[in-house]
């Protein structure tokens, strides 16, 4: 009598788990389930994007506040790729349920290259623990995170923002295909619609 209740009870859960994944993979990707590195991989950013590819894809706090853990990251940014043989670009700003908080037309975004987001398969939370341990700094912790593309590589770089002193960032930047390391720019260490289009678009 006991082990045929278990039996049920665990059958009963395993059938609403089956029953409830395919819904969430469809509808409900908010964060912090699944991961950053998945839903950046998995997301259908077309509708956002105008575009089949991105320049750059950002994450970071809806409250600014920096996370010891990427996957904590709740507010997205892209910067779109091909937009309808426009020379200009835009800035999208969505969340986790791929929502259009708002978004701009920016002069053209030089400087990187264009990537599907579904070529991001090296998990971001990795990459920020490989450059704390390569930087010496282990209890640094992450206001944003931008993905790109390199011009003169064609590899994929995670650019980490860690804050410094005066309300600035000092980026850290890593390259999962090859496991490069490389000290970028001082700078903002949020993205926004009103700030992008005054600075430069990633590190070449």
């Amino acid at each position: 009598m006991r082990k045929a209740l278990v039996f049920g009870v665990f059958g009963l859960v395993a059938g609403l788990l089956g029953a409830a994944s395919p819904a969430r993979a469809q509808a409900d990707i908010s964060l912090p389930y699944p991961a950053l590195t998945i839903f950046f991989r998995t997301a259908n950013l077309e509708p956002l994007s105008q575009s089949q590819f991105v320049l750059n894809l950002a994450a970071q706090s809806s409250v600014k506040q920096p996370q010891a853990n990427v996957n904590l990251f709740d507010d997205f940014y892209l910067i779109n790729g091909q937009w309808s043989g426009s020379p200009n670009n835009l800035i999208v700003h969505f969340n986790g349920n791929l929502q259009n908080l708002g978004q701009r037309v920016i002069p053209t975004w030089v400087g990187v290259a264009q990537f599907s987001n579904h070529a991001i398969t090296y998990d971001l939370q990795a990459g920020f623990q490989q450059v704390k341990a390569k930087y010496g700094i282990p209890n640094a912790q992450a206001a944003s995170v931008v993905v790109y593309r390199t011009l003169n590589t064609g590899l994929l770089v995670y650019d980490y923002r860690i804050p410094i002193a005066g309300g600035r960032c000092q980026e850290y930047l890593f390259t999962p295909e090859n496991g490069g390391f490389q000290l970028g720019m001082q700078g903002g260490c949020y993205m926004s619609l009103a700030g992008v289009g005054r600075s430069r678009a990633g590190h070449r």
